[in-house]
């Protein structure tokens, strides 16, 4: 998982130069593939600070070692690319420090949440350990800005990372997932962990193939990119000559014609209505307002669901049927009503808290001591509370 989180990092952080080589003009005396060599040289700073951030407590080694790093890739970029000019010899020093200074924010926020000594609180993770198919939106960018910028080594080195980042957050996501799973769920303790990491690595694979082979016309394809530069869009530009297809000319005009009066018998077009010009004005605006309302009404949707789909340890919550009690509960102030007593509210407690230490759906036969001994809550104190008050609501000992 580490090399995959680094070659995350090294991936997006490596593409800084080949776009400042495409702003500004400039092209590398070695070719596309020596540019990707010396850009990839930015993994040094990449492992050694995450390696310090897990190995190293005091602030002032850490900060030794990033500059060390640092140093390290200044001197190798002087030594062996000094020629290459100054964009390599100050960029990259610059992206390493970039990086030091955003581990160290990582390392204190892992601290402070230490301190906060809560054992069910996710880890937090930091973007730059956490390779996501979300970040597959900046390589089309830069492959964009490479075309619009007439730069092929860009657009090279853009396509060419994309691919390989594909597949690293399909690696890493493969690994990530399976290891939460083994944590989450005692259960499966007892299931050789040899065998489903070979069943997800069997299909994880075969679907990593299929989008390979997916992925391979676009590699043949890549020399028949079309370019173009918007710096020169907006220059003055001189109409080109070409050939008339008719000779006689009057006070300077052409004289052609009017294929539109041919299609209309000869006759003069008329102006279209007034009347159908805003018609039309009015149906595209009402198609367009259309559509943005339905594309603001998914996103919220989207966000809405995905809130109340997953808690705060980042597991799916799943849906615990609370029994005929709840499903009478769509009729106006009568759920109101019960919403805001304390029945309701205990019920709600439990089973947010079950949801939150439990990953699988409960089956329905389970009783409530087995439902918080499949979460893994037996002998918890704050739940043998919850369970007596659940109990008393359960079998009608609070009044609703």
């Amino acid at each position: 998982m580490k090399a995959c989180e680094y070659l995350h990092a090294t991936l997006i952080a490596m593409l800084v130069i080949p776009l400042l080589y495409a702003l500004a003009e400039l092209e590398d005396a070695g070719g596309a593939l020596m540019l990707y060599i010396k850009c990839f040289i930015i993994i040094i700073p990449v492992a050694v600070t995450e390696l310090a951030v897990r190995k190293i407590r005091r602030l002032g080694l850490y900060l030794l070692a990033g500059a060390a790093a640092t140093a390290a890739l200044y001197g190798i970029m002087e030594l062996f690319f000094g020629e290459s000019g100054a964009c390599y010899t100050c960029v990259m020093p610059a992206e390493s420090v970039l990086i030091v200074l955003i581990r160290l924010r990582e390392r204190m926020r892992l601290a402070a949440q230490e301190k906060e000594n809560d054992i069910y609180a996710a880890p937090e993770i930091s973007m730059i350990n956490k390779p996501s198919f979300a970040f597959m939106w900046y390589f089309a960018v830069m492959y964009l800005l490479g075309i619009a910028f007439n730069s092929a080594a860009l657009c090279d080195i853009a396509f060419f990372n994309a691919g390989v980042y594909f597949f690293v957050a399909l690696a890493h996501g493969f690994l990530a997932s399976t290891k939460q799973y083994f944590d989450l769920n005692s259960r499966t303790k007892n299931i050789p962990g040899k065998r489903l990491y070979a069943v997800g690595a069997a299909m994880t694979g075969a679907f990593a193939g299929l989008v390979l082979i997916a992925m391979l016309p676009s590699v043949f394809l890549a020399g028949q990119r079309r370019y173009t530069d918007i710096r020169t869009w907006f220059d003055e530009v001189e109409p080109a000559p070409y050939a008339a297809a008719y000779d006689v000319q009057t006070d300077g005009e052409a004289v052609g014609t009017n294929w539109l009066e041919v299609m209309n018998d000869g006759e003069p077009v008329s102006e279209p209505s007034k009347f159908w010009e805003y018609f039309w004005r009015a149906l595209v605006a009402a198609i367009a307002g259309a559509g943005a309302y339905a594309g603001f009404y998914v996103l919220r949707q989207f966000f809405r669901d995905f809130r109340s789909s997953f808690d705060e340890n980042g597991d799916r919550v799943e849906e615990i049927d609370g029994g005929p009690e709840d499903k009478t509960e769509g009729l106006g102030q009568k759920r109101r009503r019960r919403e805001g007593s304390e029945a309701a509210r205990v019920r709600r407690l439990y089973k947010k808290t079950i949801r939150r230490h439990r990953k699988e759906a409960p089956a329905p036969y389970e009783s409530p001591a087995e439902l918080e001994e499949n979460a893994g809550l037996s002998g918890d104190a704050a739940m043998e509370a919850l369970h007596v008050q659940y109990e008393n609501v359960r079998y009608g000992k609070c009044a609703e």
